[in-house]
């Protein structure tokens, strides 16, 4: 009998909610420093990650989204608050960080400073909202948890969005659990401004208001329907305050409304059509940087239709597409649903352009916590917490439905690691609830809710730690990532081979990394080895257009140009619309003496890509060898206006324009004026750009200078020990000092 009170007694205890705002809506002031220690363990975490971090190579270097945020930031910070532009990408953080760019320059460390005081306000915040839905002790647990989770303290350290996305969705929690508990009209309105600046950072964030505004109508039966009307217009009100005006500047500079950007249409596509995978694929290959992202929606989207098209002309497109895929293939997209959703719920952190698993070898703090707790861990522990306080669902209905109603808007399109971050914030409440409550109901020996929850996130756990891919070929890609940017840096290929190498280290196997590192030795003038390479990187995956394309330029370096032209022309079968192989192939046809041939080639480079400087040079360059002097003028005036620092088009373009023999087609006037900028970029070093500045003068009739700027030429050239160069421009001294113009 008294077994039997004792048991009956724990478990009254176990089911009885801990004192917290139920109670008391605000925290007393004893606990402000149980908050503010909270807060600095977070922050101290992130500086001592911020700290190992920050002589890693990959921090040296912007890659994808981060250098086109980088690049709009600095925009921004220039004076262009406005654009021209309606918004492609979310314009949140690129403010942010022009906003940061103005106030204190472009200093990249200072915004990661920045980043992790936000980061660890959002464990406060998160902290303040486990108070309102749960206990004092479980909203504490719940802060140490997104303290300590790894991802959030990487995300905090990366320049990407996702610290605003958890900054003000863990604000958003906490409103909510205000809400919950006392309604006020200045809370539903700062709901829904926070509900706009979460849609201005993560987009799919707006399925919340289709989630939240429901709740509140159902909630809050108990109230009159004008009352709950009342409320569910200020929180649109808020919403409003923050998007209409987003709206209206879309209109203003593009001539169409956009709550927020224009690219639902193809990212709904990229996530679902024949052959997706659950993933992100750019819509022309090797083209996923945001620089690309919304030229190539535009482009296939205006061939298809053959006529021009804006921002929502071009989104309805790809919705269209998107939608024909669903209907004529129900199950299969069915399929690739359920992929979607075992990847949103998995433990991989599926790499972007950058991997969590990398910035971890360079930081044992951040090494040691992604062995320990990782979403594989986590989600589980949120299931744990959810069926243990299932007896609450009535009140903690807000946090089910919003949850579940994210993490749908994630599957729906494509996943990644940073898209799918934000559910870290409910996990960690509901895993917070999970260890809190479940250690009362052990104490009140609630063994069924016990195993019936651990059974089911044992389930969870199982299936969530089936990775698709390993760590190590998340490290890999980044790595050979790495060296593909690093080529492009000027004074860094030493680097990016050694990046190229550590990817194939990593995984030998994979086709990316001998690509990398191929293209990388090409760059170099090793080009035996970069064939090697390249031509192993198509062994393992056929169809890589790119590899076709750098093997070609490496046998092309070679002098191979049968070999070179028949990978040129697969890079095309492959990739009909690259615009860089048309004018690379036009170049060998050039070396060969095929005139005609190139220019097709160029032609249809500039079909392809209207702004390509070196078709619109090489093409010029073909017309002059075939005497086409007039055409050759036009060809690199516009070489010249899309570079106008182009030494060598500005010195072509100087050469016809003093030179020519058809008198219509010169005139010295401009031929001065382009061959005096060549020779200011050159410093006046260079004999070649001085041999055509004296033939401008001369044409001008100015031989007094002509003659001083040929001197200077033919002294040059012979230091240079260029005597052939320093002859033939002696040759033409010869004409000024007669009064002479020289002509071709």
């Amino acid at each position: 009998m008294a077994e039997r009170r004792s048991n009956r007694l724990s478990r009254t205890t176990a089911d009885k909610p801990e004192p917290g705002l139920l109670q008391n809506r605000w925290p007393p002031r004893q606990e402000f420093f149980g908050y503010l220690g909270l807060w600095l363990f977070a922050l101290l975490l992130r500086a001592i990650y911020l700290w190992q971090i920050k002589d890693a190579p990959v921090v040296s270097l912007l890659m994808g989204d981060a250098r086109g945020y980088d690049s709009w930031a600095q925009e921004i910070a220039r004076g262009h608050w406005i654009g021209d532009k309606i918004f492609y990408q979310t314009p949140l953080y690129p403010y942010f960080l022009g906003l940061m760019y103005a106030v204190v320059g472009h200093h990249l460390f200072l915004v990661r400073v920045l980043q992790i005081i936000l980061g660890a306000t959002s464990c406060l915040f998160i902290a303040l909202a486990g108070r309102f839905f749960f206990s004092r002790s479980i909203g504490i647990v719940a802060g140490v948890l997104l303290a300590v989770y790894p991802s959030a303290i990487y995300f905090d350290g990366l320049i990407q969005k996702p610290v605003l996305d958890l900054f003000f969705l863990s604000f958003l929690l906490f409103a909510l659990g205000v809400l919950g508990q006392k309604p006020r009209a200045g809370w539903w309105i700062a709901c829904g401004a926070t509900l706009g600046l979460l849609a201005l950072s993560r987009e799919n964030a707006l399925i919340l208001v289709l989630v939240i505004v429901p709740w509140l109508l159902i909630h809050f039966r108990q109230e009159p329907a004008a009352v709950r009307s009342k409320w569910a217009g200020l929180l649109l009100t808020g919403l409003a305050i923050v998007l209409v005006p987003v709206a209206l500047r879309n209109k203003v500079v593009g001539g169409e409304f956009h709550l927020t950007t224009s690219q639902f249409g193809p990212n709904l596509f990229i996530g679902n059509h024949e052959g997706a995978n659950g993933m992100y694929a750019a819509m022309r290959p090797a083209r996923g940087n945001s620089e690309f992202e919304q030229q190539d929606a535009t482009e296939l989207a205006e061939t298809a239709l053959g006529r021009k098209l804006g921002p929502a002309e071009v989104s309805t497109y790809w919705t269209t597409r998107a939608l024909a895929y669903v209907r004529s293939d129900p199950v299969g997209w069915l399929r690739l649903m359920g992929r979607k959703w075992f990847l949103t719920w998995n433990a991989l952190e599926l790499p972007d352009t950058e991997d969590q698993y990398t910035y971890a070898d360079s930081s044992p703090l951040l090494r040691g916590l992604t062995g320990l707790f990782h979403f594989g861990i986590l989600w589980p522990l949120g299931l744990f917490g959810i069926v243990v306080t299932w007896k609450d669902r009535e009140r903690l209905g807000v946090l089910y439905v919003t949850l579940i109603g994210y993490a749908a808007s994630v599957a729906l399109f494509f996943v990644f690691a940073r898209y799918r971050f934000p559910l870290v914030a409910w996990l960690v409440l509901f895993a917070a609830a999970g260890l809190v409550r479940g250690y009362a109901l052990f104490l009140g020996r609630q063994w069924i809710t016990i195993l019936a929850a651990a059974v089911l996130a044992g389930v969870a756990g199982l299936v969530a730690n089936r990775r698709p891919l390993t760590e190590t070929v998340c490290r890999a890609v980044t790595q050979a990532n790495l060296a593909l940017d690093m080529v492009k840096e000027p004074g860094r290929l030493d680097e990016a081979i050694a990046h190229a190498r550590t990817a194939l280290r990593l995984q030998p196997d994979l086709a990316q990394s001998h690509g990398s590192l191929g293209l990388a030795l090409t760059m170099q003038g090793k080009l035996d080895e970069a064939i090697a390479h390249l031509r192993e990187a198509l062994r393992l995956k056929p169809e890589y257009a790119d590899a076709h394309y750098y093997l070609a330029n490496a046998l092309a370096g070679q002098g191979k140009f049968d070999e070179a032209i028949a990978e040129y022309t697969e890079t095309l079968r492959l990739r009909p619309d690259f615009a860089d192989v048309h004018c690379n192939l036009g170049n060998v046809f050039v070396t060969r003496g095929q005139l005609e041939q190139a220019i097709v080639q160029y032609r249809e480079a500039l079909r392809t890509k209207p702004d390509l400087f070196e078709a619109q040079y090489n093409w010029a360059f073909a017309l002059v060898r075939q005497g086409r002097s007039q055409e050759a003028i036009a060809h690199y005036a516009e070489a010249v206006r899309l570079n106008p620092n182009q030494v060598e088009a500005l010195d072509g373009l100087a050469r016809l324009l003093a030179t020519d023999k058809d008198e219509r087609a010169r005139n010295p006037a401009k031929a001065v004026e382009l061959a005096r900028r060549a020779c200011e970029l050159t410093v006046f070093q260079d004999p070649v750009k001085l041999d055509t500045l004296a033939m401008a003068y001369a044409e001008a009739g100015r031989f007094q200078e002509a003659i001083q700027t040929a001197s200077r030429g033919i002294d040059l050239a012979t230091t240079a020990r260029n005597q052939e160069l320093a002859d033939a421009i002696r040759s033409r001294l010869r004409l000024y000092q007669l009064g002479k113009p020289y002509h071709e």
